[in-house]
């Protein structure tokens, strides 16, 4: 940054008042500046600005499920609003649900001195916050010993189930989520609720792992009940599982 601020004729004051944006710098000065950079080559060393103010630019992210739609998608969301804000993600990934997997993940974070950590996993945090550092969990249960950023998966299951009615369906039949993630069991409870209030009968859901194969043979099985016209999958994956099974034979979706 001295280089710059030398091959511009201003402060290195100035040169980070440019760099960071600051709106009270003379048009001319700020185009020295950026030419001088340009010219220079300059590139800010991130690690160098977190350590100044004592502050870590960096956010740690813990995910289980990473294959999966949903959480690669909430990941990459959380990615893009992150580098927005000028920060960086470490991300730990969760082969299983196990709980001294999960503190293994935190204190691995938590020895980055990273300023905050994000959890999407289903199953609840146990101590999270104990190290002193913000922890928001995603889709986390409503109990979990941290704040909770999370969709009404209750109220869209619902509306689903409704939309479908609406179309004429007399019953919906549900392909639901694994059993311990609470995105599932809030889905089943918005379908469940949705067909109680219309006075439809409740078919007992079809469990799945959200995998695409777990969709197929829940659509093999839906092909036995000849009075299937509707279905809620939880998932897009079993979601083109159903529909490959229903393809192969030859009922035509959606008509």
């Amino acid at each position: 940054m001295a280089d710059v601020a030398e091959a511009a004729g201003v402060s290195h004051q100035t040169v980070s008042r440019v760099l960071n944006g600051h709106p009270h710098v003379r048009e001319e000065t700020r185009v020295r500046v950026l030419q001088a950079v340009e010219r220079l080559g300059y590139r800010r060393n991130m690690l160098a600005r977190a350590l100044a103010p004592r502050r870590s630019r960096t956010l740690g992210a813990v995910v289980f499920g990473a294959t999966l739609h949903g959480p690669a998608s909430t990941l990459y969301g959380v990615e893009q609003a992150a580098r927005a804000a000028g920060y960086f993600i470490s991300i730990v990934t969760l082969k299983t649900l196990d709980r001294q997997e999960m503190q293994e993940a935190l204190s691995y974070l938590t020895d980055q001195s990273v300023g905050g950590i994000i959890v999407a996993s289903p199953r609840r945090l146990a101590g999270a916050a104990s190290a002193g550092i913000p922890v928001v969990v995603i889709e986390g249960e409503p109990t979990a010993d941290a704040p909770v950023a999370c969709v009404d998966q209750v109220a869209g299951a619902r509306s689903v189930t409704e939309h479908l009615l609406a179309l004429g369906h007399e019953t919906v039949w549900h392909v639901s989520g694994p059993p311990d993630w609470p995105e599932a069991t809030s889905r089943v409870e918005g379908w469940r609720t949705a067909l109680a209030a219309a006075g439809c009968s409740t078919p007992e859901p079809l469990p799945g792992d959200w995998s695409p194969r777990s969709g197929y043979e829940a659509g093999r099985r839906l092909l036995r009940e000849p009075e299937v016209t509707a279905v809620f999958a939880a998932n897009d994956q079993m979601a083109l599982g159903v529909l490959r099974a229903f393809a192969e034979a030859g009922v035509k979706v959606p008509a």
